[in-house]
């Protein structure tokens, strides 16, 4: 299948509208769509609101949903004088959820926004109410194949920040795909336009520079004594090509949420939400609504 011309036909009959709020100074860009209940989709490290492009539409019958452009991406403001820290992307999606009159809000993170989600989980129960990690960050890289895997995503996601280049940034891309070939041209001429944008190269530095940090990272692993503090009841989306963390890491990494089901999606690398958005769409659609459509094959896949 060639990928599509527009990555905006997925909501073209769809009433979704392009929104920016102030957070506490900080100019917030967010996608929406959909009537009832909030759900927040956080996109990955480096990445935008577009993320969820094929995600919002079916979501939209069941629950209003805000694709946010997180604290230093996207088109959200990138203040030259914070230090890009989870901490920091952790406050300003509190400070959203206020702006934007969410008491309690069901998550969904992927990569970078499935640590943020978790996190909130466990911070701020109060206002989380379900949670979907899907191909989630936060467990430890250990051994020297993660260890490669964390090298080449830092490479990439490097040059693409520092050159802006059209073969870096496809490169950059072609990483979150089982099949590159299917990256959306329209897709890196968007992250082409972020890189141009005021502080990005800052804050995305500075950010990069804290998730592949090792000593770092450890501040924000989601270690079991973490997961078992979750009270929200969770969902773990996963992929049978997912770099760096496989279907085994996750499903022992996060079998320490007490109340967590697990679905393993196949051709699929670290963006299952748009690489197979029909069987991902239905599956967590499905999980919100109290109906449990999982697939899971267990640690023997």
């Amino acid at each position: 299948m060639a990928p599509r011309d527009t990555v905006w036909l997925d909501l073209l009959d769809q009433p979704f509208e392009q929104k920016f709020y102030d957070v506490n100074g900080v100019r917030t860009r967010t996608i929406e769509a959909g009537e009832g209940p909030a759900i927040v989709f956080l996109h990955g490290g480096g990445g935008h609101a577009e993320t969820w492009v094929r995600n919002l539409g079916p979501h939209a019958p069941y629950r209003r949903s805000y694709a946010i452009d997180m604290l230093g991406h996207g088109f959200t403001d990138a203040p030259e004088n914070l230090h890009y820290t989870t901490d920091d992307i952790i406050d300003h999606v509190v400070r959203f959820l206020d702006a934007a009159g969410i008491d309690k809000a069901d998550f969904c993170g992927e990569s970078f926004g499935g640590r943020v989600s978790g996190w909130m989980a466990i911070r701020y129960p109060d206002r989380v109410n379900k949670l979907i990690l899907n191909t989630s960050g936060g467990l430890p890289a250990t051994g020297d194949r993660h260890q490669g895997d964390v090298k080449d995503l830092l490479a990439r996601s490097t040059a693409s920040l520092r050159t802006g280049e059209y073969e870096a940034v496809k490169s950059r891309m072609g990483w979150l795909f089982a099949d590159p070939t299917q990256v959306p041209e329209e897709f890196i001429h968007i992250r082409q336009a972020i890189y141009k944008r005021p502080g990005i190269q800052n804050s995305l530095t500075k950010l990069f520079s804290q998730l592949f940090d090792p000593e770092e990272a450890k501040k924000y692993w989601l270690t079991p004594e973490r997961l078992a503090g979750i009270k929200a009841q969770s969902l773990v989306i996963w992929s049978d090509h997912n770099p760096i963390h496989s279907w085994q890491d996750a499903r022992e990494g996060f079998s320490h949420i007490p109340d967590v089901k697990f679905h393993l999606i196949k051709d699929a690398a670290h963006w299952p939400q748009f690489e197979q958005p029909e069987e991902y769409n239905k599956v967590q659609v499905d999980f919100l609504n109290g109906i449990d459509s999982t697939v899971d094959p267990g640690l023997g896949a």
